[in-house]
C-alpha cells in the first residue's frame, strides 16, 4: 500500500505538509523502535528463540522506514523538491518487503530443522582439537535447531584394541566439551564405533533386494 501511495504521488505530483511537526513525531519513533528492536534481536538470540527475534527484526523494520520517511521529509524540506517524499516511500516500501520476505525465509528454516553451517563447523574445530588430535575420527555430525537450544549427532570411531569403558569416558568428555561451547548449553549425542571394522559392518554400498522397488531406488 505504501508503494501504491507513492507511485501515485510520483505520477500525479506529491504534496507535504507539516514538515516540522512530522519530523519531530518520526524522529521520536525512530528511537524508541530501535532501541526496542534491538534489544528484542539481542534477547532472542540468547535465549534462542525464533519468534522473539523474529518481532525484535519487525520493529526494526519500523525503525528503517522511520527513517526513511525523515529522510524524505528533510530532503523536501531543505530542497523544495516535494518528490524527495514519495521516492524515499517507494524504498521505504522495498525494504519492507525484503525484511519481510528474509524473515519468513529464515523461520521456514527453522520449521525444516535446517542445519546451521558455523554451529557444524564449530563443532568439526572442537573434534579436530580434541578428538582427530588423539588418532581417533569422527564423522556424520547432525544438527538441529531445537528453538530453545541446538541439538548434535556425532558417530566417533575408535581403535578396535580401546576398551568400551575408555571410549565412552572418551565420548562423554567430547559431549561434555560441545555441549559447553554453545549458550545456552547444546543436547549432544555420540554413537561410537571401530575404526577398522566400520566398513565391514556399515558398507559404503547397500544390496539391491529384487523383491523391494525402493532398495533399487537407493
Amino acid at each position: 500500500y505504501i508503494l501504491y501511495e507513492a507511485t501515485g504521488d510520483l505520477l500525479t505530483g506529491p504534496t507535504v505538509q507539516n514538515f516540522g511537526l512530522g519530523s519531530a513525531v518520526t524522529a521520536c519513533v525512530l528511537v524508541m523502535n530501535g532501541w526496542l528492536g534491538l534489544y528484542l534481536v539481542r534477547t532472542g538470540r540468547q535465549c534462542g528463540s525464533v519468534i522473539v527475534e523474529a518481532n525484535g527484526r519487525h520493529v526494526l523494520t519500523d525503525s528503517y522506514t522511520s527513517l526513511g520517511v525523515l529522510v524524505g521529509l528533510v530532503l523536501s524540506w531543505f530542497t523544495g523538491w516535494h518528490y524527495w517524499d514519495p521516492i524515499c516511500a517507494v524504498a521505504v516500501a522495498i525494504n519492507i518487503m525484503v525484511s519481510g520476505g528474509r524473515l519468513v525465509w529464515e523461520s521456514a528454516g527453522g520449521l525444516l530443522d535446517k542445519a546451521d553451517p558455523a554451529a557444524v563447523a564449530k563443532v568439526e574445530d572442537i573434534l579436530n582439537r580434541e578428538f582427530r588430535a588423539e588418532g581417533f575420527e569422527f564423522h556424520k555430525i547432525k544438527n538441529r535447531n531445537m528453538g530453545a537450544y541446538l541439538r548434535f549427532d556425532v558417530h566417533l570411531l575408535f581403535p578396535d584394541d580401546m576398551s568400551i569403558r575408555d571410549a565412552h569416558r572418551k565420548a562423554t568428555e567430547i559431549e561434555r566439551i560441545i555441549s559447553a561451547s554453545f549458550e545456552p548449553p547444546a543436547y549432544v549425542t555420540t554413537h561410537l564405533e571401530p575404526i577398522e571394522d566400520h566398513d565391514l559392518v556399515h558398507p559404503r554400498t547397500r544390496p539391491t533386494d529384487p523383491a523391494c522397488p525402493a532398495s533399487k531406488m537407493r
